[in-house]
């Protein structure tokens, strides 16, 4: 028995992902026409490595075509290793021409240049949101407008020549500008 998951018995290469037909005998992925890739989400150049390796198992790209695996035989963790030590420019040149027009599922939300960068290749991005995912309201324009309140009573209090009011809008500001580290805070998720 051969327990070798890098070459089949003809020599040629496969994708340590790819699960062999037990009917006839080679690689058994679906067509990438027929189903879309499906990635996790994260930044632009995890996007971009998690791609690279659903199209080398779908048997679309060939891992040659980068600088860092320099014409050898790789599995698919010297692979991610080699796209992980590749220039963003390099992994979207070798991507570009293999899955132009694809479908890609991102499972969860990517960050703007991770989306960008993914349809700039020519790729269809369909996200799929968490059924629990927190959403969050952004509440800096109203502490921006509180701010800007606060100090155009300081300078009205000026022209009416009020003492008091001039000190308790000067007294409000001092509050908000001391607690912008926690305003900060509060925009981040809990860890629960």
């Amino acid at each position: 028995m051969d327990f070798d998951t890098t070459r089949d018995r003809g020599g040629s290469r496969r994708g340590s992902g790819s699960v062999p037909n037990l009917v006839t005998g080679e690689a058994g992925h679906p067509s990438p026409e027929d189903e879309a890739f499906r990635i996790p989400a994260g930044s632009r150049k995890a996007a971009l490595v998690h791609l690279a390796l659903e199209a080398w198992r779908a048997g679309l790209l060939d891992p040659r075509a980068l600088g860092e695996v320099r014409g050898r035989e790789v599995d698919q963790a010297g692979l991610q290793r080699a796209l992980y030590r590749s220039s963003m420019g390099e992994i979207e040149h070798t991507l570009g021409p293999v899955v132009r027009g694809r479908r890609l599922v991102v499972e969860g939300r990517l960050a703007g240049t991770g989306r960008t960068a993914l349809e700039r290749l020519g790729v269809e991005v369909e996200e799929l949101r968490l059924d629990d995912e927190k959403r969050y309201i952004d509440m800096t324009p109203a502490i921006f407008v509180f701010a800007a309140i606060a100090m155009a009573v300081r300078y009205i209090s000026l022209g009416l020549d009020d003492q008091d009011l001039y000190i308790l809008a000067g007294i409000f500001f001092a509050l908000m500008y001391g607690l912008r580290p926690f305003f900060f805070k509060m925009q981040r998720p809990r860890d629960q």
